[in-house]
């Protein structure tokens, strides 16, 4: 099945559940099928972003925030991702995908996503730093999201070290990266 499919079959699943707490872990089920794998016969790597990506859609529905951002005109937007891949999974293995918040700043949320196979053993773990997005406006900042969830409330949970650090590499890579292309349309 494809991401499409299984997003479907997500979405019948959970358009009518309740509400759930933005820092809630949450948990979806599937199941690692023959074109999830690559040469190796093992799920290949890109497949794991895909299903993070499942683990999103799962969370912005559940809390809210689906609704909001489609109220806005906005689309979700991942910025950048990491990955670790630690165990394989192979075909028709059951695995989870459970995803959480783990902060947010001024710009981006930062949602982590552990994909588990069914002995509830880490088989990888994707973090993401996203956003909702609007050609016309631009970001909906995070504290505005769950402003418009009801969830303003929320004290904003510090981020952990590496993820701190991560965000700030990520900032001199893209002034790295805006000084080089400065430095060629200069040149040009």
């Amino acid at each position: 099945m494809s991401l499409l499919g299984r997003l479907i079959w997500l979405l019948l699943k959970r358009w009518r559940e309740p509400r759930c707490h933005p820092l809630a872990t949450l948990r979806v089920q599937s199941r690692a099928l023959p074109n999830d794998l690559d040469l190796n016969m093992h799920v290949n790597n890109g497949r794991y972003l895909t299903f993070a990506d499942l683990g999103r859609m799962d969370w912005f529905i559940r809390t809210g925030s689906f609704k909001v951002a489609r109220v806005r005109k906005c689309i979700p937007v991942v910025g950048d991702v990491t990955a670790r891949f630690i165990r394989q999974l192979k075909a028709f293995d059951r695995f989870y995908v459970e995803s959480r918040l783990l902060g947010w700043d001024h710009k981006w949320a930062y949602i982590e996503h552990k994909i588990l196979d069914n002995k509830n053993r880490v088989a990888a773990i994707v973090v993401i730093r996203g956003m909702f997005w609007n050609k016309k406006t631009g970001g909906l900042a995070p504290q505005e999201l769950l402003d418009a969830t009801g969830n303003g409330h929320i004290e904003q949970p510090e981020l952990p070290d590496w993820v701190q650090s991560w965000a700030n590499s990520l900032a001199e890579l893209s002034a790295q990266s805006r000084q080089e292309r400065a430095a060629q349309e200069a040149a040009n």
